[in-house]
């Protein structure tokens, strides 16, 4: 009986073999095949959500880093505005000095017709010699002189023109007066009629700031580009004072504030001459 049992016993483990040589062939070569396949799938998943992770924080760091450069560029533009202003009142202020002066030795001379011309808001580049080439191309300059600060040796930043015959002078104010010039507005007027104090640059609260301007556009090209959103009423590009150089930057404002939302919304991001315009709201300007 026993020895029968050891017989059975190891009938069935001599068989084993074969079953077990089946599954190793053919299931186990199937298993190694799939986790072969698993292995680099999985690997390229991490690397991937890794980039895109890493790309994601590099937008994130671009546009931070824009807006604070925007938020600095609009900064400076209201500081150069507001000290443009305070330059603009201290000129004023010596102008209506040196008018007055001018007027009491005109008096002093014969009376006759009064062929001097004042030109206010010049460049500080600009000398006599610039101002005789622009003033000759409406009429024939007699005397140009600018004046000079007798400390510094600085501009003033205004002259006075006697011109041949009143024609010249009245084609001289036609053509020059309000025309900009080295990135300023000129004003031009007899010297013995002061024109009635206007802002140089028409402002309401409606008022777009508008940044990376390439450096050929100016105030005209920024009407040109806004106006097709809206009424302007004023557009400014703001220059360097002993340069004349752009700054790359200016002001645009509108009658309504719906024309201006419009232009905010149409304008940004689209190129002029070559750059792609950054339109926000003005500092400082409640909407």
């Amino acid at each position: 009986m026993a020895a029968t049992a050891a017989t059975a016993v190891a009938s069935s483990f001599s068989s084993l073999p074969c079953i077990r040589s089946k599954l190793t062939w053919s299931n186990c070569d199937h298993l190694l095949k799939i986790s072969c396949t698993r292995t680099p799938s999985l690997t390229l998943t991490s690397s991937s959500l890794s980039l895109s992770i890493a790309r994601g924080n590099e937008v994130t760091w671009r546009r931070k880093r824009l807006a604070a450069a925007v938020a600095q560029e609009e900064a400076e533009a209201a500081v150069t505005v507001e000290e443009e202003e305070a330059e603009v009142e201290a000129e004023a202020a010596v102008e209506e000095e040196v008018v007055v002066e001018e007027k009491g030795e005109d008096s002093s001379e014969s009376e006759g017709v009064n062929t001097k011309l004042y030109f206010g808001n010049l460049p500080y580049l600009c000398d006599s010699a610039q101002l005789a080439g622009i003033v000759q191309d409406y009429g024939s300059p007699e005397l140009v002189e600018v004046l000079y600060d007798r400390d510094t040796g600085k501009s003033r930043g205004f002259a006075f023109v006697t011109m041949s015959t009143l024609e010249d002078c009245e084609k001289v104010i036609e053509n020059l007066d309000g025309r900009e010039y080295g990135g300023r507005t000129l004003r031009v007027n007899f010297s013995d009629k002061p024109k009635p104090k206007e802002p140089l640059y028409p402002e309401t609260a409606h008022k777009l700031f508008v940044g990376n301007l390439a450096w050929s556009v100016t105030s005209d090209s920024l009407i040109q580009a806004f106006q097709q959103f809206g009424t302007v009423v004023g557009a400014r590009v703001l220059y360097d004072g002993e340069t004349g150089r752009s700054r790359g930057y200016g002001f645009v404002s509108f009658e309504t504030r719906e024309e201006m939302e419009n232009a905010l919304n149409n304008l940004n991001g689209v190129e002029l001459d070559g750059r792609a315009l950054r339109v926000s709201l003005a500092q400082g300007k409640k909407q």
